[in-house]
């Protein structure tokens, strides 16, 4: 396994050592979760592939060659940097992951909309703003219109403002159109600078806001068909971030919907998605992340994901699903968040039940080390974020993100 930091790595390393599997992670951070898991085997530190990719693969060699490893499995978005060497990799052993050329495509909150939209599916109005100029323009056509103009507005309900390669809700913007008696009030002039454009790191996309409830999945695809599959809902989570709370949700309209774009894309891999549910039923995708997320942490009580990575043929054509009993959390974001959600997410006495009903992520008491490796890797981050002057939730990422550079074929 390649990333051993996350909470979905560290389950990741669990179930596939609970099927019988030995477990080796590579990882580039000093403390980590999977470092003091009684589910690895071995734990090897390798270059920062953001920083040194070749020393990154070299390092990975290295690892497979002593270890006589069988597959590597990537987590994180170390992923893009393993698929971009796989075809030097898989002289030495199977890598569960895509061309790099169809990672980026999906990885691209822009390519994926308009590769979504070639395939037939709804998808959300959405603009490529490639420079300052035409993040300006959009603001005057979508969002800043006066409202006593007699066109009616595109994006009525606004937008939102994320960079084209990014993670984890980092840098996203909400945009809210303006309306009679903003102008000239102090307040306003205040959230306005949030419509400014970004000082770096372009392109961004602009996405039409849509009222509903969030939706997200997780997929394991083998050559367009899937072998395991869960769907949660956007209940407990970051302010436009990332979610702590996952409750199995069975949805069979979603799970037709992924099942038919991973069989349009002939994908292979771990496959999530983002999605806006309306009130009348109609799916919209948001974005998508083609690597392990959180839906992972539904499979928790001995479900076959070794299967559905290595031998899905075992699985006579089913799909993997998580039990309707499989809510798990993030305890401590969850202790230290969910109670502010308030109504949003069904009130404290709501989030009182939920927290004592599910089951931690982290902790486990026949390995219970991972959760007390969390104030060591807190640290670290810390000092990363400081270094690079970034947030801790960027730091997270820093060394192992991929924003679409090199020349991959």
């Amino acid at each position: 396994m390649t990333g051993g930091r996350a909470p979905v790595a560290l389950e990741m390393a669990r179930l596939l050592a609970a099927a019988g599997c030995e477990v080796h992670v590579a990882e580039s951070l000093r403390y980590y979760l999977c470092r003091v898991s009684n589910a690895v085997a071995s734990r090897t530190a390798v270059p920062a592939p953001a920083i040194d990719p070749e020393g990154f693969l070299a390092g990975l060699e290295q690892v497979v060659r002593r270890e006589a490893i069988d597959w590597i499995v990537p987590t994180c978005e170390e992923l893009f940097y393993v698929s971009a060497g796989k075809e030097r990799l898989e002289r030495l052993c199977r890598v569960f992951a895509a061309p790099i050329g169809q990672l980026r495509r999906l990885h691209s909150k822009w390519s994926f909309i308009r590769r979504t939209e070639e395939l037939g599916f709804a998808v959300p109005a959405t603009r490529l703003l490639a420079d300052p100029s035409e993040w300006r323009d959009m603001m005057e056509l979508s969002v800043d219109a006066p409202p006593a103009d007699k066109r009616e507005r595109e994006w009525p309900d606004g937008c939102v403002l994320k960079p084209a390669f990014s993670r984890s809700g980092t840098h996203v913007r909400f945009v809210k159109p303006r309306t009679d008696g903003d102008a000239g009030r102090p307040a306003e002039r205040a959230r306005c600078g949030s419509r400014l454009p970004a000082e770096s790191g372009y392109p961004w996309v602009a996405q039409q806001y849509i009222r509903g409830r969030g939706l997200c999945t997780y997929s394991i695809v083998h050559e367009g068909r899937l072998t395991a599959h869960a769907a949660y809902a956007v209940t407990y989570a970051v302010p436009g971030g990332a979610c702590y709370y996952f409750e199995p949700l069975r949805h069979p309209a979603l799970m037709e919907w992924v099942s038919a774009f991973a069989r349009l894309e002939r994908f292979t891999g771990q496959l999530a998605f983002d999605f806006i549910e309306t009130d009348d039923g109609r799916l919209y995708p948001i974005e998508c992340n083609p690597r392990a997320t959180s839906g992972l942490h539904l499979f928790g009580n001995g479900e076959r994901i070794a299967d559905a990575l290595f031998d899905p043929d075992s699985l006579g054509g089913t799909i993997v699903e998580p039990q309707p009993s499989a809510s798990t959390m993030l305890a401590l974001p969850m202790l230290a968040l969910g109670w502010r959600s308030g109504t949003a997410a069904g009130g404290w006495r709501t989030w009182l039940g939920k927290l004592a009903s599910a089951r931690d992520a982290v902790y486990r008491r026949d390995d219970p080390r991972p959760f007390f490796e969390q104030p060591l890797m807190l640290n670290e981050l810390r000092r990363i974020a400081r270094a690079r002057g970034r947030s801790i939730m960027e730091a997270m990422t820093a060394d192992i993100e991929w924003n679409g550079e090199g020349e991959w074929p």
